[in-house]
């Protein structure tokens, strides 16, 4: 094995071949000496070059020579921001190749005043210029200085010195011996990179400094200075993105949930206070005895209804106090309990208003006026319904309804005791013990009917006054309508400071929170308008999706099987995809269809028909007041890869999409519009229409890269995409609508503080951001002027391994885009000071080189537009790909150690 070692060079091959210490069979017979190599060993042996010829890492004569950065740069050249010389490494020899003496290297390339910057641009003299030698963890830096008169009768010496840096002592100055000018530089070089404990002699006034790390030391000859100076640099991880997402479900927290079942126990209150002043606003005298045993009935109803509720509400804050602060699962199943029993109490308050309705127009004696179906249900209620919701009561209970028979209910009936035990999460049962149990009783909640509109007061008598008013006046107006009661529930969204107590919540803070009435999949969602990520959860956890899903899977399999289907599934979504030739009638009058009316209900057969011309799931939710409206794009695509990608199960996705907010991106120029989830884990951002289409063609190639990237432990630097959707809202109550394509994306800065983040694209064009002075932090996105001037004196330093990961990253990644002609993509950069690594990704990589693009293209590279002549960030992928690449590679300097002299990092 040491053998091996030496005579790899200190590489460790990647050997695809079975293991030569497993079960794969006897080993092979040596070789009898003298015996030619027949043509099996021929093939067995490495084909690959940089394998033929290693140098052995452990024979000391193979570690005589030096690798080092070097650069030269100045800020007073043209060359500005870019380095005059660009950093390469140059492997010195000592006392051979590209080695010469310390004394040489000051008369030539320091001392002597005809020597100009190599860089055919540059016209400044050298004595502005920085040059810098940089090997592992340091980095030695020349400066030059003209003083005003030579130091008298040494105007043809060299001098030497040196001074401290930490205790301010200056050595005596002393000509440059013979044996110091004869000193090999590589090896001067060397020292002071690893001369740690070399310090002055002993004669010396006591320092006890490193003479080669703590010492700035001068040359000097005739009026000329040049100072070489040891700085350690910081060395930077590069990380990609992780090939596994992870969330990390931390849970609500507990203080919040005990508030919110504070003000949940209120609204509760306010409910039943509201349905009892309707109930005695309706008691007359003119009732018979039949009608007033209804009535009393109903009082025994509402009455129990809410001991039911409170003794839940009790019960839950037991369990809520037995939880601690370090168990978020319980926590969130509290949380999602908590949803389930709003989404029942609006239920409940629907078959309310329904029967308080009934007994309205009775006592009119009018037509009953109809009342706005319960979302969910696909039948309107009939005589016997309405019948059998007035028949329930304690003393006539309604039976016991399955979930089979769930969508079967009629819409007003009121659900009896058992019922809503069993669908509400079995008050009887003792919610304070965790567990799968009582979390499948929650999900078992009945759903309900949402109506959004004026609270009930914010005191117990306010709203009393206000239901007795509606009652008078319902009396003297004969062409009064019924007003049902509104749902009190809070938006639930995140307060502002200034946000009111709940006893103050004024009418209008809630009309964009809709708990609606689909059965869910997974986990239960209240949809809020300012969070459009909750409309995309609550798509994904409805059991319409999942059935959706379903259907897809069949349908692909069936026309994998087909004799005339392609036998891989990317050429299946390929021709499945509305952007092929051969369909592009058909789907881009779905889509114009879907696009003008997205609202609008249709049948059966044409969804089914739609599903199987294209891989898109379209659904369709509403309650009392708003209509929504969500388009999954390539469904069963996104759902199998994020199955592959993501170490988090689909539940938690959703999760972390139920809530989001407004997410300013500084230094964007689209001016698109961003979100953020509320746990920080995933972006979503504003696509353009031709942004969503460019996505349609891209899309099956893009499975197929990510996918295997990650099953094949590829490294790729491309930020993950997790879904794309076009949602969309209708608000009859406060006439508001608005419709978004919506992109989903991994934060590559999750669970990070970033000090700076960059924005690069490879092109100084309009790539500047003006900020203030000491203020380059993350609050701004950089751009590549920005870098350029910033890493001037802390360039940004990687390691050998780290920029080997990311040129074979980026380049790969670079190759993908520009084969499928996208362009306009960037890397974005973030360097978090707490770890000493910069965080990096793609993104952006759904624009295409389309005509426009071209125009635009052609317009910047005359001059028309300013530009100051650069080339245009815009240009075709291949060109784009081939700056890009170039650009990265001079962005991040790898720093070269004592390995890279044998190539084993190079």
């Amino acid at each position: 094995m040491l053998a091996d070692y030496r005579a790899s060079g200190g590489r460790i091959r990647q050997k695809e071949a079975v293991d030569p210490f497993g079960s794969a069979g006897p080993r092979a017979a040596p070789k009898l000496p003298g015996k030619a190599d027949s043509e099996e060993d021929k093939q067995n042996k490495p084909s690959d070059p940089s394998w033929t010829s290693k140098l052995d890492c452990l024979n000391p004569i193979n570690h005589q020579r030096l690798c080092v950065l070097f650069s030269s740069s100045s800020v007073q050249s043209n060359n500005a921001p870019n380095h005059c010389v660009s950093p390469w490494i140059v492997m010195m020899e000592f006392y051979g190749k590209n080695d010469l003496s310390l004394g040489v290297f000051l008369e030539r390339y320091c001392f002597r005043p005809s020597y100009p910057c190599p860089s055919p641009f540059c016209e400044t003299p050298m004595v502005h210029h920085i040059r810098r030698f940089v090997h592992g963890s340091g980095c030695v830096q020349i400066v030059l200085k003209e003083l005003d008169s030579p130091v008298p009768g040494y105007q043809h010496t060299i001098l030497n010195y040196s001074w401290c840096r930490i205790c301010k002592q200056v050595t005596p100055v002393v000509p440059l011996s013979n044996d110091s000018w004869s000193m090999s530089f590589a090896k001067y070089l060397e020292l002071r990179f690893y001369g740690h404990q070399y310090t002055r002699r002993a004669n010396a006034e006591p320092c006890g400094h490193s003479i080669h790390k703590d010492y700035h030391q001068y040359f000097s000859y005739n009026q000329m200075v040049a100072s070489f100076s040891y700085t350690p640099v910081r060395l930077l991880e590069i990380c990609l993105p992780r090939p596994k997402i992870f969330i990390k479900n931390l849970g609500p927290s507990k203080t919040s949930l005990q508030q919110d079942l504070k003000d949940f126990s209120q609204k509760v209150c306010q409910v039943y206070l509201a349905i009892d002043d309707r109930l005695t606003s309706l008691k007359t005298d003119t009732f018979s005895k039949t009608r007033e045993e209804k009535m009393e009935d109903l009082f025994a109803q509402k009455d129990m209804e809410e001991a039911e509720l409170r003794s839940w509400i009790e019960k839950l804050q037991v369990r809520l106090q037995s939880c601690g602060l370090d168990s978020p699962q319980q926590l969130q199943a509290v949380l999602e309990s908590l949803v389930v029993k709003k989404q029942s109490l609006c239920e409940m308050l629907q078959s309310w208003n329904s029967r308080l309705q009934d007994l309205f127009q009775q006592e009119k004696g009018r037509k009953r006026l109809s009342v706005p179906p319960s979302p969910g249900r696909h039948r309107p209620a009939t005589t016997e319904d309405m019948k059998s919701a007035l028949d329930s009561s304690p003393r006539n209970p309604s039976p016991v309804v399955q979930n089979g028979d769930k969508e079967d209910r009629p819409l007003s009936a009121l659900p009896s005791t058992a019922s809503l035990q069993q669908a509400a999460g079995e008050p009887g049962a003792d919610p304070a013990a965790p567990g799968p149990a009582s979390m499948e009783q929650d999900s078992l909640s009945i759903p309900e009917d949402v109506f959004d509109g004026h609270l009930l007061g914010s005191t117990d008598s306010q709203v009393k006054e206000k239901s007795t008013m509606k009652a008078i006046l319902a009396n003297f107006l004969p062409g009064n309508s019924f007003s049902p009661i509104p749902v009190p529930l809070s938006c639930g969204c995140k307060k502002s400071p200034h946000h009111q107590p709940p006893s103050a919540v004024p009418s209008s803070c809630d009309p964009d929170k809709h708990y609606l009435m689909h059965e869910h999949e997974r986990v239960p969602i209240a949809v809020c308008e300012r969070e459009p990520s909750s409309i995309i959860a609550f798509a994904l956890s409805c059991k319409e999706y999942k059935t959706a899903l379903d259907d897809l899977s069949k349908t692909s399999k069936a026309a994998g099987e087909e004799p005339a289907a392609a036998g891989s599934a990317a050429d299946g979504r390929l021709r499945s995809s509305p952007a092929r030739p051969s369909e592009a009638s058909s789907a881009l009058q779905s889509r114009s269809s879907a696009d003008a009316e997205p609202l609008k209900d249709t049948d059966a057969a044409d969804k089914q028909k739609k599903h199987s011309l294209n891989p898109h799931v379209e659904l369709q939710f509403s309650d009392a007041n708003a209509k929504f409206y969500c388009r999954i794009y390539y469904a069963e695509d996104f759902h199998k890869m994020r199955e592959e990608i993501m170490e988090s199960s689909e539940e938690d996705f959703v999760r972390s999409l139920s809530h989001c907010v407004n997410w300013q991106a500084r230094g964007g120029k689209s001016g698109a519009v961003f979100y953020a989830t509320e746990d920080d884990r995933f972006i979503l951002k504003q696509m353009p229409r031709l942004e969503v289409q460019s996505f349609l063609d891209f899309a099956p190639h893009y499975f197929t890269y990510i996918t295997g990237a990650v099953q094949q432990k590829r490294p790729t630097a491309l930020a993950k995409i997790l879904g794309v959707y076009r949602i969309g809202y209708k608000n009859s109550q406060n006439n508001t609508e608005k419709k978004l394509d919506l992109l989903v994306m991994e934060n590559l800065f999750y669970g990070r503080k970033m000090s700076q983040v960059f924005d690069l694209k490879g092109s100084l064009r309009n790539r500047n951001v003006k900020t203030d002075s000491g203020k380059e932090s993350c609050e701004v996105v950089l751009l590549d002027e920005n870098l350029l001037k910033l890493i001037h004196d802390n360039p940004l330093y990687i390691r050998s391994h780290c920029k080997a990961i990311l040129r074979a990253a980026i380049h790969s990644d670079a190759y993908f885009l520009s084969s499928h002609l996208i362009i306009d993509y960037s890397l974005l950069v973030g360097r978090d000071d707490a770890t000493d690594q910069l965080v990096v990704g793609i993104i952006d990589y759904i624009r295409t080189f389309t005509w426009d693009k071209r125009l635009e293209m052609v317009v910047k590279s005359t001059g028309i537009l300013g530009g100051q002549g650069k080339m245009p960030t815009v240009v075709s992928p291949e060109l784009y790909r081939a700056r890009f690449c170039e650009a990265m590679d001079k962005y991040f300097l790898m720093v070269p150690d004592h390995w890279t002299a044998l190539g084993t990092n190079c």
